[in-house]
């Protein structure tokens, strides 16, 4: 189409009538419904994104994972002069073993055994991970499952806390809402600082699963709403999110081909020997220069 003058009223009118007797949707007022409707529905988590993303950037990420009084304890060396006694009745009956790790958990030998099947229901305690295989852990001194104790809960807790607040009571847990991502059971150890620091110990393995504090149920709704994945489990890959994308593409096709429209159309023609154009510079020139018609 050859661009138009927008005051050249006949041909402009004959122009938008042809225009609306296209039923197509890519046509001038399609494209405008279809670019409204993907703003209008992601106008709103734009907003979200913008917030959000203000939260972490002001938080920081020692703060946004609530590590204040975290102390990272660095691992302890295997003695090679001990004897570890090897579970082999209990390996026999967890299946396939892939993989076997022998650490130091709270001074104390630990194996992690990684397996692929379980043919023994006695055994079906073993921890799902995200690979798809399981895991259990086995006192390396007895042979026996790694069962953590309140005692040694509260001991690997301290050891991890670097704040000034007083010991304030320990719980048992199996599920948290601070961590909707961990399975449990274990423990909740409490510290009576200005930050209300809680510390979560896994029972079936010692681990040192996180640290948490009153600022932590709001980062985790900044968290749900920020990557639209109300489970909890910062998963951006979700339906939410990808269907976002897919309306922030449209958006940005539909604006293009908007603009394109408009410049065919003339829209954008600003020269100064244009009659519609021509009051707009004279403004301008009264304005800026304080050049007036008379003169």
């Amino acid at each position: 189409m050859a661009r138009i003058n927008p005051l050249d009223k006949e041909k402009f009118e004959e122009a938008q009538a042809q225009a609306r007797k296209r039923p197509s949707v890519f046509s001038f007022s399609g494209l405008t419904r279809l670019h409204r409707l993907a703003g209008l529905i992601l106008i709103l988590q734009l907003l979200i994104w913008t917030v959000t993303g203000i939260y972490f950037s002001w938080m920081g990420r020692e703060a946004l994972n609530a590590e204040q009084y975290l102390h990272r304890v660095p691992p302890a060396q295997l003695s090679i002069s001990e004897p570890y006694i090897i579970p082999m009745r209990q390996l026999h009956h967890l299946g396939d073993v892939y993989e076997i790790n022998v650490r130091m958990r709270d001074d104390l030998p630990q194996f992690q055994v990684t397996y692929a099947s379980q043919r023994d229901t006695r055994y079906e305690d073993g921890r799902l991970g995200a690979d798809g295989l399981y895991q259990a852990w086995f006192d390396g001194g007895t042979g026996q499952r790694w069962n953590t104790g309140a005692v040694q809960a509260q001991r690997i807790a301290v050891n991890s806390y670097l704040g000034s607040g007083m010991f304030n009571g320990i719980y048992d847990v199996r599920l948290s809402r601070d961590l909707p991502q961990w399975a449990g059971p274990g423990f909740r150890i409490e510290f009576a600082d200005r930050l209300k620091t809680r510390i979560y110990v896994d029972q079936q393995s010692g681990d040192l699963v996180a640290h948490r504090n009153r600022w932590s149920p709001v980062t985790e709704w900044m968290y749900k709403l920020h990557f639209m994945d109300y489970s909890g489990q910062r998963n951006f890959n979700n339906l939410l999110i990808i269907s976002a994308a897919v309306f922030s593409v449209w958006f940005c096709i539909t604006g293009i081909l908007m603009l394109i429209r408009i410049w065919r159309q003339g829209g954008f023609v600003a020269r100064p020997g244009l009659k519609y154009n021509a009051s707009l510079f004279e403004r301008l020139k009264s304005r800026l220069l304080g050049v007036s018609k008379k003169n």
